[in-house]
């Protein structure tokens, strides 16, 4: 990926985003002790105060600017055991509880203590509030199900009760935050999240989870290259309520630390050809400002994607990266000091 306008790099208006009109589902409890029935009505009044109708109008509002990376999970029915592992109990002892309950690899657990599973967020949660306490636990292994008894054991070294095992939700990965909203709604990584086959996953409910990038895997012809990176279940910071073409989108519990400055949003006839930047954070953890300019403004009579070509014209990230590359979705365009855009395809 090099200097070169023959690689295409594009991107999405904000103001056509923080338009769109949301198909909520989900109905569990948050982490912030509200219930998910009233943040779906909260967060479609605040959809629904924005919408204008079949043309959006100016946006008269300052967001916080993103350009922080989040670990994103879309939550299934159930998370796919991928590994075992021990660890030293207060006993001082090895063990690996789910081992002992009889769980393999590729086991799917559906439920502990009574309690559906949908993501590896909320099986840490109800192990961590167990205080040792056995649970049952369902599972699914070849289609069919299975019932145990699991005791979970406190790790000496974290201080937290583990059941041993790796857990891989449905979907999950890394992506760049956009903005945030005053009321705490943010938008997020300017695609899709699809499955293998490209199709667009339903969106039951999600998690964002503090991440740290430790790694580039350079882009070059023929490969995007990515971010790499992890993120701890114990750590969520928010929730995703929907997935859709323009990005995922959810509310924060509150807003994060990283979050210091807001910004105006430009209305799209302020966006025009010509320089302007992107934000991310790479493997130093730190976000910074990239130069870019932007190549074609398309003209939108409705709400669509990649309405902006964009070139990468920064060295320091041309020679980190090569130009944009997975993980650096959702990163903020910001032209003439105000939030135009977010980074969605390359």
């Amino acid at each position: 990926m090099k200097k070169s306008l023959s690689v295409m790099i594009f991107a999405i208006l904000l103001l056509q985003v923080l338009f769109v009109p949301s198909v909520l589902h989900f109905s569990e409890k948050t982490v912030a002790a509200m219930s998910y029935d009233n943040d779906v009505v909260d967060f479609i009044d605040d959809m629904g105060d924005l919408f204008a109708g079949k043309t959006a109008a100016k946006i008269d509002e300052e967001v916080y600017l993103g350009g922080y990376p989040l670990g994103i999970t879309i939550d299934g029915d159930g998370v796919t055991v991928i590994g075992l592992n021990e660890f030293i109990a207060e006993d001082g002892k090895l063990c690996c509880p789910a081992l002992i309950a009889g769980i393999e690899i590729n086991d799917v657990i559906v439920e502990l203590d009574g309690r559906k599973i949908y993501g590896s967020a909320r099986l840490s949660e109800i192990t961590g509030k167990s205080e040792g306490k056995s649970l049952s636990v369902k599972f699914l292994r070849n289609g069919v199900i299975r019932e145990s008894v699991i005791t979970p054991q406190k790790d000496l070294a974290a201080g937290q009760y583990r059941l041993g095992l790796w857990t891989k939700d449905s979907s999950s990965g890394i992506g760049t935050l956009t903005y945030v909203r005053k009321n705490l709604n943010f938008g997020s990584l300017g695609h899709p999240i699809c499955d293998a086959k490209g199709v667009i996953i339903e969106c039951n409910n999600g998690g964002v989870f503090n991440c740290l990038i430790d790694g580039i895997e350079k882009g070059q012809k023929g490969a995007a290259g990515e971010l790499k990176g992890g993120f701890c279940f114990e750590k969520r910071i928010g929730n995703i309520y929907a997935n859709n073409k323009f990005g995922a989108f959810g509310s924060f519990n509150s807003i994060p630390q990283f979050c210091s400055e807001t910004i105006a949003v430009a209305d799209v006839s302020e966006v025009t050809p010509g320089k302007a930047k992107i934000y991310c954070t790479l493997d130093d953890n730190i976000r910074r400002s990239y130069d870019i300019e932007i190549v074609k403004a398309v003209p939108q009579s409705s709400r669509d994607d990649k309405g902006l070509v964009l070139h990468v014209t920064d060295k320091t990230l041309l020679d980190k990266t090569g130009g944009i590359v997975q993980g650096m979705s959702g990163s903020p365009i910001v032209q003439n000091g105000k939030l135009v855009g977010a980074v969605t395809h390359v």
